[in-house]
Formats: C-alpha cells, sequence, structure tokens
C-alpha cells in the first residue's frame, strides 16, 4: 500500500529537501542515505510531475554510486534471509536487493511514479 499524506508514522518531504526531522543535525541536507535510515520518510510525487511547480528528482536522493558491497562473484555465498542489502523507494514501501538493485530502483521510480532521474537514457 502506497503511503499517502496524512498516513499516521509518515513524514512527507518536500522540496526544497531541507525541512526534515532533525534537519538541524544534518548539514548536507536530505540524502538517499538518510532517507534509507528512516523508512517513514517519503517523497511526494506531486513535486515532481504534473504541475507549474515541479523539480527535478535531485541526484543525492539516488542511492549512491557502490551503495552495495556484493559483486557477481560473491551472490554465490549469499547474505542471511532478511539480512541483503535493500535500496527503498523514495516515493512508496517497495524494495530491492541484489547486483541490479539500483537500476530496478531507477525503474520502478520512472514506470510506477512518472518520475524521471536526470541521467536517463532514452
Amino acid at each position: 500500500l502506497d503511503p499517502v499524506p496524512g498516513d499516521e508514522g509518515t513524514t512527507f518531504i518536500h522540496p526544497p529537501f531541507n525541512d526534515f526531522p532533525n534537519s538541524e543535525n544534518h548539514k548536507g541536507g536530505l540524502t538517499y542515505t538518510l532517507m534509507a535510515a528512516n523508512p517513514e520518510w517519503f517523497l511526494d510525487v506531486k513535486d515532481f510531475v504534473g504541475g507549474d511547480n515541479t523539480v527535478s528528482y535531485p541526484t543525492q536522493l539516488e542511492p549512491p554510486r557502490g551503495w552495495c558491497p556484493a559483486k557477481k562473484k560473491d551472490i554465490r555465498e549469499g547474505w542471511k534471509e532478511g539480512e541483503e542489502p535493500r535500496l527503498r523507494c523514495t516515493f512508496c514501501r517497495r524494495t530491492y536487493a541484489g547486483v541490479n538493485a539500483k537500476s530496478m530502483w531507477r525503474r520502478h521510480v520512472y514506470e510506477k511514479h512518472k518520475v524521471p532521474m536526470a541521467n536517463r537514457r532514452e
């Protein structure tokens, strides 16, 4: 179930992405890593699509390069059940794991939420 503004226990963060819980402790501003550590925080799709005041998806809210320590050759050994690193969608509760997780995350954000990334290939 996708979260919507007003859902109990959720926090929706809007541009310019500097007003969020304990923001005074995060001088670098909101990042993907910070959002991943706070699964109850979400971005609002309406800030990115369908209006006159929409903004581009910020690169600092994309999963960072080298986010997953697993390499393809290491997958055979694998992670314990439920312990594998996962990427979470910043708009909903969907998560992705594995060597292709970042690509699947980007595709999900574009296809489900209609939010393109800055360096998206056409």
